[in-house]
């Protein structure tokens, strides 16, 4: 494949965080500011129905969605092609943003951007990593993970602050200067944070941000041996996401009843941490709900019509490894289906807490 080179190098953005930090909320509102850029995006979800590509909205056909897996290692080929191929484009992108999956490795995203083949092409501007300011510190299973995320940020967005204390943030906000002194840190609720700290910083320096990051996280990022990662040793904790993860989907075209949902959503085990989804209600069956369940926090909220889409719920669930009762979860949710009309409807956004966590 020959592209030609342009003028200028494009920036990239890598915008990583683990599951449910907030990314997909951060890049809506990057692609809808007003910073006159013609953006490109490539959104890599986890799960079999990539829902983050479908949540980007009034994007589509600008956005690019690449396989399901691991975006550093399984797909790194096609990461690479499908960037070039964006350059031959008659308009080509003056940015390119590449929002990885809650599970994906940033460093080597970013090596593969440092790559002296690619230099004429593109530049990476940063890395923003998104901290989920009320969950993070409960994720004790995956912290390793989460710490290595962060760890390869130049800009850190410290997302929910508006759902902790002062003394929590302030703890937050301490753990994440451990292990990356020298990155920015910028408070966000609903991904609000002024363009100008996001877009266009700087050039990102590989080999400065390897060395000056400190050894908090148990894997021990081998920085000594400069920024170009070596898949035999440390990263491999990262790409075996069987035995991290496990991953159920559901797929239904009858709308869901409202409160029978909500009361499966309520009981839901402990062992699962994530979920999100696009689902058909009976209360508002002319327009998607989004579903986000990120710890203990629900919210179902009405989005956007349907159009030519027809209606029909997607679901993908997260949880620990053997923590997915596949069956049983079927089982429920089939339960929840009516094809009775509903006389009240959904207006706006609902919230509720999960029973198992609150203690309700």
């Amino acid at each position: 494949m020959s592209v030609e080179a342009p003028l200028r190098p494009v920036p990239v953005t890598i915008l990583t965080g683990f599951l449910g930090a907030g990314k997909t909320t951060l890049l809506n509102r990057i692609l809808h500011a007003d910073h006159g850029l013609k953006v490109a995006v490539l959104v890599n979800d986890f799960g079999s129905i990539n829902i983050d590509t479908q949540l980007v909205v009034g994007v589509e056909g600008e956005t690019i969605s690449l396989a399901n897996g691991c975006i550093c290692c399984s797909i790194r080929s096609d990461l690479l092609k499908t960037a070039l191929l964006l350059l031959d484009r008659e308009e080509p992108p003056e940015y390119l943003i590449i929002e990885t999956s809650g599970v994906s490795d940033p460093w080597a995203v970013a090596e593969t951007f440092d790559l002296p083949e690619l230099r004429p092409f593109f530049h990476l501007d940063s890395v923003i990593t998104v901290v989920d300011a009320e969950y993070v510190r409960q994720q004790q299973y995956y912290e390793d993970l989460i710490i290595h995320q962060i760890s390869a940020a130049d800009v850190v967005v410290l997302s929910k602050v508006d759902l902790v204390s002062e003394e929590q943030r302030t703890e937050v906000e301490q753990w994440v200067r451990q292990i990356v002194p020298r990155a920015r840190i910028l408070p966000a609720i609903y991904g609000d944070v002024p363009m100008s700290l996001l877009l266009g910083v700087g050039r990102y320096r590989l080999d400065v941000q390897s060395l000056v990051t400190p050894r908090v996280h148990a894997h021990n990022h081998d920085h000594e041996h400069g920024p170009h990662c070596d898949h035999d040793h440390d990263h491999d904790h990262h790409h075996d996401h069987t035995t991290e993860f496990s991953s159920w989907s559901y797929v239904n075209h009858r709308p869901f009843a409202l409160k029978k949902l909500r009361t499966v959503l309520q009981d839901l085990p402990e062992t699962i941490f994530r979920a999100k989804g696009i689902i058909y209600l009976a209360e508002t069956p002319g327009r998607r709900a989004i579903l986000q369940i990120v710890g203990v926090r629900i919210t179902v909220s009405v989005g956007e019509p349907w159009g030519d889409t027809p209606p029909g719920t997607q679901m993908v669930f997260l949880g620990i490894p053997g923590g997915l009762n596949g069956d049983a979860l079927q089982k429920a949710f089939d339960s929840c289906l009516t094809d009775v009309p509903a006389q009240e409807q959904v207006v706006g956004q609902q919230s509720w807490f999960r029973r198992m966590f609150s203690g309700t």
